[in-house]
């Protein structure tokens, strides 16, 4: 009877151990899913790489403000004055991607030079800077913890006006 009840131990523990180990996979799993409805994504795939300011934009906008080539919209117009993808291709037709940088606030570095998902964050039509598009990039780039790149959104939209101060 003493021999049954030393190999039963064994088992117990193996046992015991297996469903600490299943328990843990199933917490996992359970943060994975509470993670991916907080964020959209899982977390071994968040942000591996960071968009970072693109300082010729930023120079470049505020000298087109300084200039007056501004339209000073509400906020939720950009859905209707942002650019198409045609209007796009073309002016990297026409100017290539150096002057099509020049109108995105962010530059994301996993993507090649000339590809148009590299640039983030436009906040013009290739004429004007926008003040709705402007308060797109500050809500965007807050939502993905891009600071810089929300503050300067906020400033050149403080130039367009400086009055007004809604976020």
């Amino acid at each position: 009877m003493r021999t049954a009840s030393k190999m039963s131990y064994p088992c117990t523990c193996g046992l015991t151990f297996f469903c600490v180990i299943l328990l843990t996979i199933g917490a996992l799993a359970v943060n994975a899913r509470e993670q991916t409805t907080i964020t959209g994504q899982l977390p071994a795939t968040e942000k591996i790489h960071a968009v970072r300011l693109n300082q010729d934009a930023f120079d470049y906008a505020r000298e087109l403000i300084k200039q007056g080539h501004v339209v000073a919209d509400d906020r939720g117009a950009w859905s209707q004055h942002q650019l198409s993808v045609e209007q796009e291709n073309e002016f990297i037709r026409l100017h290539g991607f150096g002057e099509y940088a020049k109108w995105h606030l962010g530059i994301d570095d996993a993507h090649g030079e000339k590809t148009k998902a590299r640039y983030k964050f436009s906040y013009g039509d290739f004429r004007n800077v926008h003040r709705c598009a402007l308060l797109a990039v500050e809500s965007r780039a807050a939502e993905y913890k891009h600071y810089d790149i929300e503050n300067v959104a906020l400033k050149l939209r403080e130039m367009i006006s400086p009055s007004n101060r809604d976020r």
